[in-house]
This record gives structure tokens, sequence and C-alpha cells, in this order.
């Protein structure tokens, strides 16, 4: 393709040359007096104008390399900063997604919680019956379960927030580190989107926490409480053994129980009187202790606060810097060019003057040599046509083989390039996509446009004919998800490898499952000349042999050892077996075509 290019150039500057060369030719013809009479009517004498290529200075050509290395530079900055504006931009909408969930998710966790605070409060307050009792208790549990569920879902997806908002400060840090970015004003914007989601967040996890602070108090409390109950039921044990309270409903207590359990809660009550005193005691020492920790507990989240706030203002104050120098710069940069301009035009009008008087004594330069040349070229003229018109001739033949040779050589491309799109939709589906059923891409386009390249060759419509329909409408599975399926598929069918055709009972799918973990795989065929009798094979042989074949990516081989399976195993593997046969169809279509373009790309060499 560069060799036709070349002639054709060459043709053109020939002619162009020859064209120059007649005019000149015949006008010296009409100055010489005694000559044939040509066959055109010969122009008057006149001198011949003179066309002179432009000679580029040293200056010239470094001015034009500057500027194209201007505009390459250009255009990669700006299709560096467009894939950052795309990138940060669909990190702003994820942040914004993610954030909005993990914050309607705090907000069940504020609720749940303080809900479960008010049933255990109520059932803890509440001196009802126990049937009540146990209907409160019960509503606790379940608050409780909620507040669980609430917790989890918002830790996951306060985590993923925060790995969210990660990932837009490290582009927008890459961004601002990049000489070619770090102007781009969609940073801006990106840091206060950064800054008010961090924020909006912060907050919400500290009213969290302080309702879980809430939480934590009350279920001390519910504690001690309950400790409380046991103790006494302890002493009332220890001093009736014979009595179960609870258990003796309907039961009177004698006198002596009855004195006995007065005597003790008078005991009881005089403890509790010493008790009292003590605690009025200590009651100002610990309020102290409780206010001092409550002031540092104060001064810390008061610390934090004021932390974050100041951290808040100053992200803003870069923020509202960025912009000054921005604007700051677009001003600097409108009075920059306004001055260059009107240097560039004193020096454009310099320049015209000078050039002006350098054309004048360039011009008789020119007509002096040009006089020159054209005499030594009339001189030689007549001894170069000649020659110039044989290899016109002889240029135009190599012209025209060359253009056949080109034409079946580009057939031959495209019937390849057909066949090696064919080959990546069927080994890669589609690329951008990781669910295995989605990568399947519909062939249908690609044998077409195989068809279309071969011109109806009847070896290629007898190829395409063998290419089963299902390929056409929904496509095959590719080589890594059959690989990926099939070590699902391999790992149930060892599972069930007991169950023959007939099923069985639960009890026999746990035998089989726990067998699976004592087999080892042993391989008896490691090269495929080896032979193996089928027959003998066990379900867990033949798995193990499909395995060694697969992971040398010998789908073929892999595919034969897994159509021996039988019973449950067989089950299992079947919509496997029958995904890679079709793959396997496919692909041996596509290796008789991409021979069938090997042989025509060949045939334009020889």
């Amino acid at each position: 393709m560069l060799l036709n290019i070349i002639i054709q150039k060459l043709i053109i500057l020939t002619i162009f040359h020859l064209i120059f060369t007649l005019k000149c030719y015949i006008s010296w013809q009409a100055d010489i007096p005694p000559m044939p009479a040509p066959p055109m009517t010969a122009p008057p004498p006149a001198a011949p104008t003179p066309v002179a290529a432009p000679v580029k200075t040293e200056k010239e050509r470094k001015k034009e390399e500057a500027q194209q290395k201007l505009k390459q530079k250009e255009a990669e900055e700006a299709a560096e900063n467009a894939a950052l504006e795309v990138y940060i931009e669909n990190m702003t909408d994820m942040c914004n997604k993610t954030i909005k969930q993990a914050l309607e998710k705090q907000t069940e966790v504020i609720t749940t919680t303080k809900q479960h605070i008010e049933a255990l409060k109520k059932a803890m307050d509440d001196a009802s019956e126990i049937l009540n009792k146990d209907s409160q208790w019960q509503e606790v549990s379940s608050a409780y379960g909620a507040r669980l569920d609430a917790v989890t879902s918002s830790d996951r997806l306060v985590t993923q927030a925060r790995e969210q908002l990660q990932k837009l400060k490290n582009a927008i840090t890459e961004g601002k580190s990049q000489a070619m970015t770090k102007k781009n004003k969609i940073l801006i914007s990106a840091q206060e989107t950064f800054n008010k989601l961090n924020s909006e967040l912060n907050k919400q996890e500290t009213q969290v926490k302080k309702v879980e602070s809430q939480s934590k108090m009350m279920l001390k409390y519910k504690d001690l409480v309950e400790q409380g109950k046991k103790q006494f039921q302890k002493e009332l044990e220890s001093i009736m053994p014979e009595v179960k309270l609870g258990q003796a409903r309907g039961k009177k207590l004698t006198e002596e129980e009855l004195n006995s359990l007065i005597a003790h809660a008078h005991r009881r009550i005089e403890q509790l009187q010493k008790q009292l005193a003590e605690q009025i005691a200590l009651e100002q020492q610990r309020i102290q202790q409780a206010l001092e920790q409550q002031i540092q507990e104060d001064d810390r989240l008061s610390d934090q606060r004021v932390a974050n706030e100041q951290q808040r203002l100053k992200n803003e104050f870069l923020i509202q810097k960025e912009k000054w120098e921005s604007d700051s710069r677009v001003v600097f940069e409108q009075e920059l060019r306004q001055h260059l301009a009107r240097q560039a035009a004193a020096h454009s009008d310099h320049l015209k003057d000078v050039l002006k008087i350098q054309e004048k004594e360039l011009e008789q330069v020119f007509e002096r040599e040009l006089n020159t040349k054209l005499i030594e070229e009339r001189q030689s003229f007549h001894t170069e046509v000649a020659n110039w018109i044989a290899r016109l001739r002889g240029i135009e033949s190599a012209v025209e083989g060359r253009a056949e040779s080109e034409r079946v050589s580009r057939k031959a491309q495209q019937l390849w390039l057909a066949r090696v799109a064919l080959n990546k939709a069927l080994m890669h589906g589609i690329e951008d996509i990781d669910v295995w059923e989605l990568k399947i891409k519909p062939l249908a386009n690609e044998i077409a446009a195989v068809s279309d390249a071969a011109g109806n060759h009847p070896y290629v419509k007898s190829i395409v004919k063998s290419i089963p329909e299902v390929s056409y409408k929904r496509g095959v599975w590719t080589d890594d998800s059959l690989i990926e399926r099939f070590n699902k598929v391999h790992r149930v069918c060892r599972r069930v490898a007991m169950i023959d055709e007939t099923g069985g009972g639960l009890g026999k799918y746990f035998l089989s499952y726990i067998q699976s973990f004592f087999i080892f795989e042993s391989v008896y065929a490691r090269v495929t000349s080896d032979e193996v009798e089928l027959d003998k094979l066990s379900t867990y042989q033949i798995l193990a042999n499909a395995k060694y074949w697969m992971d040398r990516d010998d789908l073929e081989m892999a595919v034969r050892y897994m159509n021996q399976l039988q019973g449950e195993a067989r089950r299992v593997a079947e919509e496997w077996i029958k995904e890679s046969k079709l793959h396997l169809e496919t692909r041996q279509a596509t290796q008789a075509l991409m021979a069938f373009a090997s042989a025509s790309g060949l045939g334009t060499i020889f």
C-alpha cells in the first residue's frame, strides 16, 4: 500500500515536470526560425513565469515543529481533562448514592435504638402481671433484633461510603498533582462535594454514637436490676429452702415462715438504711467524679467538633483560594494575550517591510538563475523525453498489476479481520461485563461480516452453515466463563458422585458429600496417546481427569471425560457439557475460517 502511494506521487510529480518542460520547450522553439511546423499553434514568445518552490528556513521549520508539539500537548491535555471529568462525575454520583443510603440507614439505627430503649424502660418500670410482662419482653427482643439488623446494614453502608469518599479524595489529589489536570474546575466542585458529604456523614455518626451511649447506659441499668433481683431471691432461698418462689401458687406460708420472712425483711431494711447512709456520704464524691467524667467527655466531643469544624472551614478556605487563583489566572492570561497580540502586530509590520525588500532582491536573482537553467534544460530535454515516456509506460503497467494484487490482498485482510473479530467475540464475549450470563455475545454480526468478506465463497458458505443456530442468536460461553463454571460443576459433581440415576434419600446425599472430602484425585491419562478403559473409571476418576485436562486448557478432552458421567453427576454437568460442545463446534468453524484466510493471504504473496 505504501509503495502504491509513492508510485502515484512520483507519477504526479513527473507529469507536472513534463508539462513545465514542454511549456519551456515550446517557447524556445518559437524563437528558432527554420523548424518544421509543430502540430499545435505556438504561443507568442514571452518570458516564462518563474515557478519556484518555497524554501523554508531553519527558523520556520523550528516554529512549525513547536506549533505541532503545542497542538499535540493541547490535545493530550484535553483528553486527560475529559477523562478526569468523566471519572470524577461517576465517582461523585456513586458517593451521593452510597452516602444517601448510609444516612438513611443511620437514621433507621437511631430510630430503632430509641425504640429499643423505650421498650426496655417500659418493661423494667411497669409492674404488670407476668403475661403482660412476657409480651413486653417479647417487644424488647423484637426491638433489639431490629436494632442489630439496622446496625449491621449501617456499618456495611458506612464502610462503603468511606471507601467511595476515599476514592473520590484520591482522584482529586491525583488530579491536582498532575500538571495537565490541576487547573480543571471540576476539581474545585468535587472538593466541595467531598467536604459536604464527609461533614454530613460525620454529623450523623455523632448522633448514632450519642444514641448508642444511651442504650449502653440503659442496658447497664437493666443488668444491675437483674443482679439485685437474683441476690434477693438467693437470700430468700437460703432462709426458706423448702419454699420455691414462683412455684407454690395457692399454698399458704406457715406462721413460722412468715415470721422468718418478716425478720429477714427487717434485717434487709436495716442493711439498706446503712447502705443508704453510706451512699449519701459518698454521693457528693460520686457526683463530683461523674461531673468530671462528663466534663472530660464533653471536652473530648467539643474538641472533636471544633476539629471537624476547623477542618471544614480550612477546606472551604482552600476551595475559595483555588477559585481566586483560577479567576486571577484567567485575567492574567487575557492581559498577557493582549500584550502579546500588540507585540506580534508590531513585529508583523516590521517583517512585512523587510520581506518586501528581500522579495525584490530574490526576484532579480531568480530571474537570472532561471534563464541560465532554462538554457541548460533545453539542451538535455530531447534526450530525456523518450526515457520518461518509456518509464511512464513501465510504471503504468506495474501500477495496474500492483493494484490487482492489492485488491486481492485487501480482500484477504478483510476476511482475516472478520475472522479475528469472530474469534474475539467467541473467546471473550462482551469484555466490559463480569457476569457469565451477560458476557455471552450473539455472533450474527461477526458471521455476516465473514460471509461478506469472503464474497459468497462456497467453502466459507459451507462452514458458516455448519455453525449452530444458537451461536447466531444467543452466542456461546467464553473460555474463561466455561473454566469458572467448570470449577463449580466439578465441586458439585464430587459431592453427589455416589448418587446414581435412581436418586437417593437425604442420608445418601450426606454420605456422598462427606465422602467427597476423603477421596483424592488421581489422573490416569496425562497425554492424549494414553489408553484409558472408560468402563472402569469411577465418577471421581472421571472428574479428576477432566480437571487435569481443563487445567491445561484442553477443553475438548475435558468434555470427552465429562461426557462419561452418569447419575446425579451427569445431571449436574449436563448443561455445562451442552454449552462446551456448542463452544467447540463454533471454535472449530472459526479455525477452519482462519485456515482459509491464511491460505488466501499466502496466495497473494506467491
